[in-house]
């Protein structure tokens, strides 16, 4: 009777180790599946805002890109007004030099005729 007694008596303390063990494992299997969760939340946090940077860059680089063809636009069409008035102001002085020039080489005729009366009368 003492041995079927014992053997009971360890059969209740394995079952009860058996039910507390059970019970362990489904909070841990419960643990391990809500960290699970929360690693796939993480990641799908984690790409949505990778792609929200990227949507949001590339939106910045197209605005920075229009603004920059824009000026350089405007920096063209303002070296073309200046180069425009400058070469006009060039041809100015060319024909301004030019006319120097050929009032120059009328003098030095004048200048270098033998006849001294043919040179006052040109002079005067």
């Amino acid at each position: 009777m003492l041995i079927e007694e014992a053997i009971e008596f360890y059969k209740e303390q394995v079952k009860s180790s058996f039910e507390s063990l059970t019970e362990k494992e489904s909070e841990i299997q419960k643990m391990e599946q809500e960290q699970k969760e929360s690693i796939s939340g993480i990641q799908e946090e984690s790409h949505n805002l990778q792609s929200q940077i990227t949507s949001q860059f590339a939106e910045l680089h197209q605005i920075l890109t229009d603004k920059e063809q824009r000026l350089l636009g405007d920096v063209r069409e303002e070296e073309e007004k200046i180069i425009k008035s400058m070469e006009k102001n060039l041809q100015g002085i060319q024909e301004n030099l030019k006319s120097i020039q050929e009032e120059l080489s009328k003098l030095q005729e004048q200048t270098d005729h033998k006849n001294s009366l043919i040179f006052l009368k040109t002079y005067s």
